[in-house]
């Protein structure tokens, strides 16, 4: 043998044993089972809370500050685009009301624009495009805009709403907008309307999904809905009730057909649902000097919550969320939850301090799997979800219930069984738990090795000795999978535990 064709063998040994090494990465360097690159999904933080909380929630003037100075600015309780330096990568930035209307007016004739208003981002003079471009070098995913349902009466084209948004739509994708938020307004309940505006959109602003709200069935034709607001006190079950709702549609071809849960990861990741951020990291009282009634501290403290958020979001980058397709199970068992309000713990006009609140959704939901069994010692369960994604990813979630008398929140650890069936993709276990058990269709071999990492850490950890195998099942404590799910959590965060795991 020669020379070369030693060389040669040894070159074709170096690039197999550099493919064995990268398919084992875990076991020979440890390499995150995160993926470093942000995913694709329609993630967003909006505005709307921010603008409200520097105002001190006064209504006449949350519209006012949708600015380039708030956004970019260097002053007190400025600097919006700086928000979020762990996980902005994976957001898009949404201007909520106001960033395409005069900034001295707030009158209906002007809302839905949707061109950027000059007066408001003096720097860009009209371009939209650099703004989108000023967005992404602050290091968000993309720039979108909330729209208001309706032609602006004010513009001159208003009467044809085809070319009207025709032209609006060319001109946003042509800029680079990555998202719309379409809300309230004359059309808001126009099921006909928003369904060719999103027909429009395909056409005219490809990739660019537009999101919908109040009419339910206009999911199966659209990229993504919203569940809409909600009082963070009974967000959870209020929250699980529409999404519940809207499971039950079938995604038309060509469509998204995604749910916007807003701002509750847990649902989110538990039922393939992609997340609508809306608390912010400022999380004192307001300007003003009262505490902040949007989000109550003892109403689930969501401001102390970011970890979370960012596991959600990291979850994303492993599994995205997907299409409504009628793949739902419900269990029979609704939990409910009561809460009596304190002072300043609601935004809704018509709830008052001392009003008890009482919400029921489904104990149990699944998609596109076996519904999880929950098995408690009595007393409380907590929200149990778990979902199959189209990749063969898996995820279960527990999620948090109040405590009428002790005005708090709580997630009860329960024993929780999964009917995993095979092993096409990695697991994501959010919440708290007794234990868990992982229920395969085949025995696991005594070879096999499990990896489990928190969402927001950076190296996976060996977990196999602390953990039960048993034929085709695997049982993990709970203090194993709250150790791990919080390896990674930043100082005085109050999130549930969020992590993946891998069987190898």
């Amino acid at each position: 043998m020669n020379i070369r064709s030693i060389k040669m063998r040894k070159t074709i040994y170096l690039f197999i044993v550099t493919l064995a090494l990268n398919g084992c990465v875990m076991t020979q360097t440890h390499k995150s089972l995160v993926p470093s690159k942000p995913s694709a999904v329609p993630d967003y933080f909006s505005t709307w809370n921010i603008q409200g909380y520097v105002v001190s929630y006064d209504g006449s003037a949350t519209a006012r500050v949708m600015t380039e100075q708030y956004m970019f600015g260097d002053g007190e309780l400025e600097g919006w685009t700086r928000f979020f330096p762990d996980f902005r990568e994976d957001l898009i930035f949404l201007m909520d009301d106001s960033w395409d209307i005069p900034v001295n007016e707030h009158r209906a004739e002007y809302m839905g624009e949707a061109r950027l208003d000059t007066e408001r981002f003096p720097s860009c003079k009209g371009s939209l495009k650099k703004l989108v471009q000023m967005t992404k070098r602050s290091g968000w995913k993309g720039l979108g805009g909330w729209l208001c349902a309706q032609e602006a009466s004010a513009a001159s084209d208003a009467s044809n709403p085809e070319a009207y948004w025709t032209t609006r739509l060319k001109e946003n994708h042509k800029a680079g907008m990555a998202y719309w938020k379409v809300d309230y307004g004359r059309q808001e309940r126009n099921q006909v309307w928003r369904e060719q505006l999103t027909l429009l959109g395909r056409k005219y602003a490809p990739g660019m999904p537009i999101e919908h709200a109040y009419n339910y069935p206009v999911i199966e034709k659209s990229d993504v809905f919203r569940t809409y607001d909600v009082e963070v006190v009974t967000a959870v079950p209020v929250t699980l009730q529409r999404v519940a709702r809207l499971l039950k549609y079938k995604t038309q071809p060509g469509n998204l057909g995604l749910i916007n849960c807003e701002d509750e990861p847990l649902i989110a990741v538990g039922l393939g649902c992609v997340i609508g951020v809306m608390r912010h990291p400022i999380n004192k009282p307001l300007p003003n000097g009262l505490s902040d009634h949007v989000f109550p501290k003892a109403g689930r403290n969501l401001k102390a919550r970011l970890d979370e958020v960012n596991r959600a979001l990291k979850w994303h980058r492993l599994a995205a969320p997907f299409a409504v397709n009628d793949d739902a199970q419900f269990s029979e068992q609704l939990l409910t939850d009561e809460w009596c309000l304190g002072e300043r713990e609601t935004w809704v006009p018509h709830h008052h301090a001392g009003d008890t609140l009482r919400e029921s959704a489904h104990a149990v939901i699944s998609r596109c799997m076996p519904l999880p069994e929950v098995h408690t010692e009595g007393g409380l369960s907590p929200f149990v979800l778990a979902s199959r994604y189209p990749n063969g990813a898996v995820c279960v979630a527990t999620v948090e219930r109040l405590l009428l008398e002790e005005h708090t929140w709580t997630t009860p650890r329960a024993d929780i069984t999964l009917q995993i069936t095979d092993a096409k993709g990695p697991v994501g276990i959010f919440g708290f738990y007794r234990s868990l058990k992982l229920c395969y269709d085949k025995p696991l071999p005594p070879s096999v090795r499990i990896w489990a990492q928190d969402l927001i850490g950076k190296k996976p950890v060996d977990i196999t000795s602390e953990v039960e195998m048993k034929g085709n099942t695997l049982t993990l404590p709970g203090s194993l999978l709250e150790r791990i799910g919080t390896q990674a959590k930043h100082p005085f965060d109050e999130s549930a535990p969020g992590l993946i795991l891998v069987v190898e």
